[in-house]
Parts: C-alpha cells; structure tokens; sequence
C-alpha cells in the first residue's frame, strides 16, 4: 500500500465499509465542502486544511474506483 494514502479512507469520509458508491459521493461532497482551502481566508489554516482536502480527494478517488476498492480491501 502507498504510504501517501489516508490511514483509513472509510473513516475518514465517514461511510461504513460496505457503502454504495452513491453514499460515498454525498460523503464526499460534504468532507471537501467543510475543508475545501479556498474557504479559509488564514494562512495557517490553509496549509492545514489543504493537507486534509488533499486526504479526502485520495480516500474518494480509492473508493470510488471498484478496482482500487478492491485492492485496499
């Protein structure tokens, strides 16, 4: 497993392990809306949430893909 991968990407988008890709989508959604980097005016806080929004595109990208779904599982 790639070490740049979220320690868990179930938990960290919320979704149990059996979810439907419809559930992770609106999972999804929601994670990037509270920690999308554009919608923090500090600096500090930026980087930080950069990092997290960086973390929840990777958990989505490795769920959403059945193949690469498969393969964590």
């Amino acid at each position: 497993m790639n070490s740049y991968l979220p320690p868990d990407p179930y938990k960290l988008l919320g979704v149990a392990r059996d979810a439907k890709l419809a559930e992770i989508r609106s999972a999804h959604r929601k994670s990037v809306l509270k920690c999308h980097p554009d919608k923090v005016q500090d600096a500090a806080l930026k980087a930080v949430k950069q990092d997290e929004f960086q973390k929840v595109q990777q958990a989505y990208e490795l769920l959403s893909d059945d193949a690469k779904r498969q393969q964590y599982d």
